[in-house]
């Protein structure tokens, strides 16, 4: 076959023909393209939310076997006093806790009232759903000192002495006192 035979051939082909097959391939082409992109981009989200699910559940682990998340094993009860007094002695429930020792419970009236003050119409109060006649019939503070050891193999807590307020609501349907927070008098 010589080089005429091939040109004579070529010309035959209808050059729309060549026009569509060439658009197709670049419609496939392009198309390919970005479906692979599409999954590209759906792998690297799923990388990115499995990286981030697994900092946060690494961070919040770190940060209660560290001590600064640590809810108290508490059961509420009508009795103020006896709220704080279960969630101390429950310390004990925690695999870190040698030995817990309550010495004194009591409601800090001076303290009720200066915090009471403090959350009267406050952004927060608003927040939580505190009235200030709520505040003045469901609001106490509560001071406890206890002792404490720890397994220092567990936890980098401090041994002894500690003295803490806790700030509880009493919920006004069962009369039940819950702790929500709490600080040391010192801060």
């Amino acid at each position: 076959m010589n080089a005429n035979h091939i040109l004579d051939a070529l010309e035959m082909i209808d050059d729309a023909y060549i026009i569509d097959v060439k658009e197709r391939n670049a419609l496939n082409t392009t198309s390919a393209n970005n479906t692979v992109e599409k999954v590209r981009s759906l792998r690297r989200v799923l990388a990115l939310v499995a990286l981030i699910a697994a900092l946060l559940a690494l961070c919040g682990f770190a940060a209660y076997e560290l001590g600064l998340f640590d809810p108290w094993l508490q059961k509420p009860s009508t009795n103020p006093t006896e709220t704080v007094k279960s969630a101390i002695e429950n310390q004990m429930d925690k695999e870190y806790s040698v030995i817990v020792r309550v010495e004194e419970i009591k409601v800090d009236y001076t303290e009720t009232k200066r915090v009471m003050e403090m959350y009267s119409g406050s952004e927060l109060a608003e927040a939580r759903g505190w009235t200030d006649s709520y505040l003045v019939d469901h609001f106490v503070v509560v001071w406890a000192k206890y002792y404490v050891e720890y397994d220092h193999t567990k936890t980098f807590r401090n041994d002894g002495y500690t003295e803490q307020y806790f700030y509880l609501t009493e919920d006004p349907g069962t009369g039940e006192w819950t702790i929500i927070d709490n600080t040391s008098p010192n801060t």
